[in-house]
């Protein structure tokens, strides 16, 4: 009989252990930053994931559960796939992230306060209902549920649809970028208005991330039409623990003014799929509103 040496015999049991461990940890939930301009956690470790096939070890052969691409709106990204939680509330600047294939994701404002010279509004329920479609498209539907202005009440505004489409980073690398069209269909109002959005935003330190966003707005508030650029930064921070923060800067070119807005607040992570948060916007000239206060959760499903 054909004996292995006892040196043959100890390295086929390590190498028959590693790709067993290998094996689990490729699976293992694991929290990181996302360079989504906030700080948020991700379920799956791509990057390892994406090592372990390509060191091609035996008895690990590349699986297709790792391309997310074969999931769309009616076959789900399973659980473990999932990646990180990134609304884009409560600041202006949107995530380029996208909502993982066959999922649902609700961001609410419970309220929003606006002030400007003396003229208040109140929004109760703005809601902004996403589903992915593909792995890298989703498709979102906005509308003020109830508002008011010197006393007048609004129920459900104009109705806004976004299709925000990743064009990188979605799932791995230090940096994303996304390219959003949206339309406002004049379910209350008289005119139609529409824009494109591009967001992006870069892991600066383990807890610090970068977004900058620019959007091109073709805007109607009744007495005409124009057209508006608006740019943001926003720096996300982690606080202490699952309360994280933001700093934001905004600015709108209008064709007779300029706004601009200081923005902050915080986000409290109840679990990977619930998030509540709160922030103020304050005017820093005399063309922007005085004053803005707003709280709200998101909700992935």
């Amino acid at each position: 009989m054909n004996m292995k040496p006892p040196a043959i015999l100890i390295l086929s049991l390590i190498g028959t252990t590693l790709a067993d461990d290998l094996k689990a940890i490729a699976f293992m939930p694991h929290y990181r930053e996302h360079p989504s301009g906030k700080l948020t956690g991700t379920r799956t470790n791509q990057d390892f994931i994406g090592v372990v096939n390509a060191i091609d070890i035996p008895g690990i052969p590349p699986s297709p559960v790792y391309d997310k691409t074969q999931y769309n709106l009616f076959k789900p990204t399973p659980n473990h796939l999932l990646r990180g939680l990134s609304p884009d509330r409560p600041d202006a600047t949107e995530s380029p992230i996208t909502v993982d294939a066959g999922r649902y994701q609700i961001e609410a404002s419970l309220f929003d306060y606006r002030r400007d010279q003396g003229l208040e509004t109140s929004t109760y329920g703005q809601i902004n209902m996403k589903a992915g479609l593909t792995h890298n498209i989703d498709l979102q539907a906005v509308i003020d549920v109830r508002s008011e202005t010197a006393g007048d009440w609004t129920s459900f505004g104009d109705l806004t649809v976004r299709l925000k489409y990743n064009l990188r980073g979605n799932d791995s690398g230090d940096s994303a970028l996304a390219i959003m069209p949206y339309v406002t269909a004049p379910t209350h109002s008289d005119e139609w208005q529409g824009g494109i959005i591009v967001p992006w935003a870069s892991t600066l330190t383990d807890d610090i991330s970068l977004g900058l966003q620019g959007q091109l707005d073709f805007v109607n508030d009744g007495t005409g039409s124009e057209t508006e650029f608006l740019f943001t930064a926003v720096i996300g921070y982690t606080i202490i623990g699952n309360l994280g923060g933001y700093t934001e800067y905004i600015g709108v070119i209008a064709e007779d003014r300029y706004e601009s807005y200081y923005s902050g607040g915080f986000t409290y992570e109840i679990n990977e799929n619930f998030v509540l948060d709160a922030g103020v916007q304050v005017g820093l000239n005399s063309d922007s509103e005085d004053f803005g206060c707003f709280t709200g959760f998101t909700q992935r499903f």
